[in-house]
């Protein structure tokens, strides 16, 4: 399927999914990006610069098919476990090898992008939760149904395919797993804008893990001791056989109760509603929408720390107002600021350069590379000065020319009046 088919042509979803698939995001896994300072002056930093220029279009979706008339998405995946305990039951090849059951190439990111093309919304990752004067109650992982399978050729050449628990057993009994409906949670984005599961390289989870991007319906730790799930060698094909992963939405997942929706604001109070920039006269409306398809819908919201009260405060009223109850706030505060506010900061940044530059030699990152990097951000944040001005510059001469127009009309009024009393 073409890439322009899969997102159904323009709209919100196809932004979302353009934004996910956007090769930036799969190079996450990186500890740091280029472009970012490893090391700032005291007072110096800034958590909200850009990574870098992020691509226009996707690349291609390798080693992933979505199949929307079957409302399947299919996946390469290799085997990699066929004796063990297992936490994961799919994970990027090289992070977890020790304890996942498949690998694969493709980033979870892409995953994800895949099942919001099928019409879904990630739902919510397990979570314990602490009610007023009682003890934290579990809340199991809740969100779209999804059913999974595996598919290969086996030794005698014949094309087999079983649900991928079939490939599982229990531990406590040494029996075949039982067979389950997954649920579509989604990874969330960090801080920093980086997806969390890129980051960890994990797609399926049978352990909670919060990053993971599909989960067990059901409590299942991730203690070592405590394991509840081991690979079933008695039916896993050799170590390396190329697999098909199949993933189907289960019927009603569209609507499933549970549902997240993600708002960003950043420094200037711009919003953004699960990565789309959005105005807030836009938002209630869709908000709405969501929950006449999510009845238990919830939200989280990343709000700059650099952002007014203003900003925070309207977005919470328009939220609640439009009928949203579950809404996390997380106010990101980055380090410090990079660039300095008074001259007496200039100065002092200066001198932090100047000695950093005359010990280069000590270092082990190279000085010249960090400056580089600030001076790149020092002209992202003058170039949205720059246009902020603009802006402002726009609207004080439209505003001029409404006053004038105003006033010119009243003159007009008032002469009027003056030849009726002549």
């Amino acid at each position: 399927m073409s890439i322009s088919k899969a997102f159904g042509g323009s709209g919100v979803l196809g932004c979302i999914v353009l934004i996910l698939l956007a090769p930036v995001i799969a190079v996450c896994a990186a500890p740091a990006a280029s472009g970012e300072p490893t090391t700032r002056p005291a007072g110096g930093g800034d958590a909200f610069a850009p990574a870098g220029d992020v691509p226009k279009k996707p690349g291609p979706l390798k080693h992933l098919k979505i199949d929307r008339p079957g409302r399947r998405v299919i996946v390469d995946a290799t085997v990699m476990l066929r004796k063990g305990l297992l936490e994961f039951v799919l994970c990027r090849g090289g992070v977890k090898d020790h304890e996942t059951l498949l690998t694969t190439d493709v980033p979870p990111s892409s995953l994800h992008a895949a099942l919001l093309v099928l019409g879904l919304a990630p739902g919510r990752p397990a979570q314990w939760i602490t009610p007023a004067g009682k003890k934290p109650v579990f809340v199991s992982p809740r969100g779209a149904g999804l059913e999974i399978s595996v598919k290969w050729t086996d030794k005698e050449g014949r094309t087999r395919e079983v649900p991928i628990t079939d490939w599982m057993m229990e531990v406590a009994t040494k029996k075949k797993m039982h067979k389950t409906r997954w649920v579509f949670v989604g990874s969330d984005f960090l801080d920093n804008g980086r997806y969390w599961a890129d980051l960890e390289g994990l797609h399926i989870t049978v352990t909670n893990f919060p990053a993971g991007v599909i989960d067990v319906p059901f409590k299942s730790t991730d203690k070592n001791a405590f394991l509840e799930f081991a690979a079933n060698p008695a039916v896993v094909p050799p170590k390396g056989t190329p697999v098909k992963l199949i993933i189907k939405a289960t019927k009603g997942s569209e609507t499933a109760p549970a549902a997240r929706m993600s708002f960003s604001v950043d420094a200037l109070g711009r919003i953004k509603m699960d990565g789309i920039p959005v105005v807030p006269e836009n938002i209630a409306r869709a908000v709405r929408r969501f929950l006449s398809r999510h009845a238990d819908a919830s939200a989280v919201v990343r709000i700059d720390s650099r952002a007014l009260l203003f900003d925070h405060e309207r977005l919470k009223e328009i939220l609640e107002q439009a009928g949203l109850k579950r809404i996390r706030f997380r106010v990101l505060t980055p380090p410090a600021e990079i660039l300095p506010r008074t001259s007496a900061e200039t100065a002092r940044a200066l001198a932090w350069w100047k000695d950093r530059f005359g010990r280069a030699e000590e270092l082990i990152v190279d000085p010249a590379e960090d400056a580089a990097a600030a001076l790149r951000h020092i002209e992202r944040r003058r170039k949205q000065i720059e246009e902020l001005s603009e802006l402002w510059a726009d609207y004080a001469t439209r505003l001029k020319a409404a006053l004038n127009e105003h006033a010119a009309q009243k003159k007009k009024q008032e002469k009027a009046g003056d030849k009726k009393l002549k």
